[in-house]
């Protein structure tokens, strides 16, 4: 019989956790903050329900749970994709506008239909902080570009990203939708670049 050490207890509890995060994000990404409950949950990650109710106290800790972890899967695909883009602020607006439409393809992207009020302070205010994390390189790709007014074309921009999603998920291709979005956006920051 295989000796129980803290470590192999710390490392089950992990892999637990993981396939509840995983579940619930796959049911969050699938059908819906509405699907995200602990029943489903426990289902999909073959665990009892009581497994669960260890990581999360309700759905909405479950939803909490899995849009942090999309959050943290589109800023570390995000962080990957600027370093390959380089110093040229046009090459990563394209590479930001692209990596998070190309994660909206894969079912990858923050659900703009959560209730982030109904979450608790604590979950609201980690979500904020990750998507201030998001935003972070938007803005200093505007900036780098010459842009004045940075905030509001950062949510402009923001806006035009989030506005194509629906239209990749009706069968857009992910190109057609970055070109368009990065013509939008230079043409904004061209329209207010410093002299």
């Amino acid at each position: 019989m295989p000796k129980i050490t803290a470590g192999t207890v710390a490392e089950h509890r992990a892999m637990k956790e993981r396939q509840v995060v995983g579940a619930a994000v796959e049911l969050l990404t699938g059908e819906g903050p509405s699907a995200v409950t602990p029943a489903a949950v426990a289902e999909r990650a073959g665990l009892a329900r009581t497994s669960v109710y260890q990581y999360a106290r309700s759905g909405n800790d479950l939803v909490a749970l899995a849009v942090e972890e999309v959050f943290v899967r589109v800023n570390a695909a995000l962080a990957d994709a600027l370093e390959a883009a380089g110093p040229d602020p046009v090459d990563r607006l394209e590479a930001i506008i692209r990596t998070v439409l190309q994660g909206a393809a894969d079912g990858h992207a923050p659900d703009q239909s959560v209730d982030v009020a109904a979450l608790r302070d604590g979950q609201q205010a980690r979500l904020r902080h990750l998507h201030d994390d998001l935003m972070a390189p938007l803005a200093a790709a505007i900036q780098g570009a010459g842009a004045e007014d940075v905030p509001a074309l950062t949510a402009i921009s923001w806006g035009a990203i989030n506005g194509v999603v629906p239209l990749i998920g009706h069968g857009m291709p992910v190109d057609r939708a970055v070109a368009l979005v990065v013509a939008y956006v230079r043409a904004g920051v061209a329209s207010t670049a410093r002299e």
